[in-house]
């Protein structure tokens, strides 16, 4: 991945991944999941660039999350693969069909840290391609893109060093509802002062809570706050 080195400067966790997600969609993948868990999946911490595939799934029960990230061996993923895990219940089925959609249909399956650690996950990155064309295409580019995600799984790690109460993981449209939030405006006076629909809103404010790892507005002033008088 020819900018590597580049990204080893980041400095900012948003750079990072603006930076990431160029790099694999000039690698022909341009469908990106960064995806991390605790043992016991009660928060993550998700990057996507095709977020709108979750809906009202949990983002915890991702079937990357759930059989891919027991061992470092890379897994095929997307829809194109699905009789290989005929193994995989329903819901899991579900979540791969609707990734179809936005053209995520073959792809890699790469933990950076597996089930059993403090927190665990990696990156599953896809393509468009059917499967055919993706095995001549793709697969010897894999230890690069694996090399190249475990490069990113680091910086990451590093950078949120830099902040340990998440706020670097916040969009800058996340962090200014999160501070209107806390600060005790409502989800439509939020709407209102930025031009937002309520439920873009609700979506910002879900995707920035499982960020901080908190479930309500009370915790998000408490970790605001908190972390502006340290």
């Amino acid at each position: 991945m020819e900018r590597a080195a580049l990204l080893e400067r980041e400095a900012t966790a948003e750079g990072l991944w603006a930076g990431a997600i160029e790099s694999f969609a000039a690698a022909g993948f341009p469908h990106v999941i960064y995806i991390l868990t605790n043992a016991e999946r009660s928060t993550v911490d998700l990057r996507t660039n095709i977020p709108q595939i979750y809906g009202t799934a949990d983002p915890a029960r991702d079937p990357f999350l759930e059989y891919c990230c027991s061992s470092y061996q890379a897994t095929r993923t997307g829809v194109e693969y699905l009789q290989t895990h005929d193994y995989l219940p329903e819901e899991a089925r579900a979540l791969i069909l609707t990734a179809e959609k936005v053209g995520f249909r073959t792809g890699f399956g790469i933990p950076t840290r597996l089930d059993g650690s403090p927190r665990f996950g990696g990156f599953n990155i896809g393509t468009s391609l059917d499967r055919e064309r993706f095995e001549a295409e793709m697969s010897d580019q894999l230890a690069d893109i694996r090399g190249f995600c475990l490069l990113l799984h680091r910086r990451f790690e590093e950078l949120s060093h830099t902040d340990a109460d998440g706020f670097s993981l916040l969009t800058p449209r996340e962090r200014e509802i999160i501070e209107l939030i806390g600060t005790g405006d409502s989800r439509k006076e939020c709407a209102g002062k930025l031009d937002l629909s309520p439920n873009t809103v609700a979506d910002y404010t879900k995707s920035a809570y499982r960020k901080l790892g908190v479930r309500n507005r009370a915790e998000a002033a408490q970790k605001l706050f908190g972390t502006r008088r340290g």
